[in-house]
């Protein structure tokens, strides 16, 4: 499979993810306000923005799995820095909660957080190694 194949599977698959992630988020947030459904259907409806967050984690193996080994080095080299990006942000937000009494950041924010340093270190990996992103 060629590049601009395999990165528009990707791009899809992770598009429609995070579309439906949204979506059930919405889902669930409208439900648990109007108490629309109890608790234990909210709990297991949890279960779609979860699988909807771990689709692009799969789709990006397979990707990853269908490039060639110098494409592949630009994208582990974007996936090192994105969770590098993670760890000095998490571990340093951490410390300022812990020892200055900073107000607490939720951890749903790991992952965006993580997608866009990722996005950031491909777009600069990508240029620097003369591929087109």
């Amino acid at each position: 499979m060629n590049h601009k194949q395999a990165n528009r599977r990707f791009i899809t698959v992770t598009v429609t993810s995070m579309a439906v992630f949204v979506g059930a988020c919405l889902v669930l947030a409208w439900a648990d306000e109007v108490s629309a459904v109890p608790s234990p259907i909210l709990w297991i409806g949890s279960i779609i923005p979860v699988t909807a967050l771990l689709t692009p984690v799969w789709a990006h193996w397979r990707y990853l799995n269908e490039i060639d080994e110098f494409l592949r080095s630009i994208q582990l080299k974007a996936i090192f820095g994105g969770l590098a990006v993670l760890l000095v942000l998490a571990s340093s937000w951490g410390f300022v909660e812990l020892y200055i009494d900073a107000p607490t950041i939720s951890m749903f924010w790991l992952n965006p957080i993580y997608w866009i340093a990722y996005s950031v270190g491909a777009a600069y990996f990508s240029r620097s190694g003369g591929v087109e992103a």
